[in-house]
């Protein structure tokens, strides 16, 4: 994180200076990078947050990128409860600052992993879902820093008859996910620059790509972290093919079946909205009420859960329920 910002200042810095510095600010912790580089002009500070945005004059021959580092560290930021800025103006340099929870606490990373949106925002997404949905291909990204392990995995992939595209790094392979959605993807933790967890916490973000299938393969045991984020499997080094092999077909021939949704709310006319947009893209709706959450969870074993955020969900008890690890989690407000 720190690093990718760094790495910009750098690029956009010819000569002169960059300058990390670290802060305790209330109960915050505040991190700034400051360059006397180019600067940026005020009418442009949002749009360096935005995918796929440059600023500057394409005519010359100032650095060019992907347009994909700042979105990403808002990302990660935003992921873990803080916020990002600028302050900027051209020929004067700038300062990039952003500010992080100096202490983590359970009910802020569960507020962070899943975010309440409006009912009309939610209808919306599916909507549009529905409408651009295509069958899911056979396509696995696999992302390991590890040569050896993508060379392994490429060879298994492969010779199972899939197509596998590799990338070595977090940025990598979300520059690819983004030129061309993959059918699944097996992702390492521990990489460089930007993480696996960041990098699920991305995608898993984003309704244009939260479902992607992702199997996290890693020698780090942190199985909750991955399903609080959305991740769909949990795999741990070292690579037990058979493993990978199983989970990798079942999420595949998943995408192909109706995924099973359950609703919880009092309110019939949202649930009658969101039964009737989400059974028109092939969705096999099961409705309840907070009481019987817990039971009908269990029995229905659903993809998603979608639960008005007036009522407790108890999601981390449904997360240590059998088959119900890796349910995903849609809360919404009217």
């Amino acid at each position: 994180m720190v690093i990718n910002l760094i790495a910009n200042a750098v690029k956009f810095t010819p000569e002169g200076t960059v300058t990390v510095g670290a802060s305790l600010v209330g109960s915050n912790i505040q991190v700034s990078v400051k360059d006397s580089g180019i600067g940026i002009a005020p009418a442009d500070h949002d749009k360096v947050f935005e995918k796929f945005k440059q600023v500057g004059d394409t005519l010359t021959d100032k650095p060019r990128g992907t347009g994909l580092g700042l979105p990403i560290c808002r990302e990660i930021v935003e992921q873990h409860g803080g916020h990002i800025r600028v302050e900027s103006d051209l020929g004067h340099g700038s300062t990039f600052l952003f500010t992080l929870p100096a202490t983590a606490q359970e009910t802020a990373q569960e507020t962070t992993s899943v975010r309440p949106m409006s009912l009309d925002v939610l209808v919306r997404q599916f909507k549009e879902r529905v409408a651009s949905h295509q069958t899911v291909g056979r396509t696995i990204l696999v992302v390991d820093d590890d040569a050896s392990i993508r060379s392994l995995l490429e060879q298994e992939f492969s010779e199972a008859g899939y197509t596998v595209r590799l990338a070595a790094n977090g940025r990598e392979a979300l520059e690819q996910v983004l030129f061309e959605k993959p059918g699944l993807i097996v992702l390492d933790v521990m990489m460089p620059e930007m993480n696996g967890f960041d990098v699920a916490a991305v995608l898993k973000n984003d309704p244009a790509t939260m479902e992607i299938p992702i199997i996290i393969l890693s020698i780090v045991e942190d199985k909750e972290r991955g399903f609080r984020i959305g991740v769909d499997r949990y795999l741990t080094k070292p690579i037990d093919t058979g493993s990978v092999f199983h989970e990798v077909g079942e999420l595949l021939n998943q995408g192909k079946s109706r995924r099973k949704v359950l609703i919880v709310d009092e309110n019939a006319s949202a649930v009658r909205t969101l039964t009737q947009v989400l059974e028109a893209g092939g969705y096999h709706v099961v409705e309840t009420n907070g009481a019987e959450l817990m039971a009908s969870a269990i029995s229905a074993q659903p993809d998603i859960l979608i639960v008005n955020s007036i009522i407790s969900t108890g999601q981390q008890a449904l997360r240590f329920e059998k088959g119900l690890e890796n349910v995903v989690f849609l809360i919404y407000h009217q």
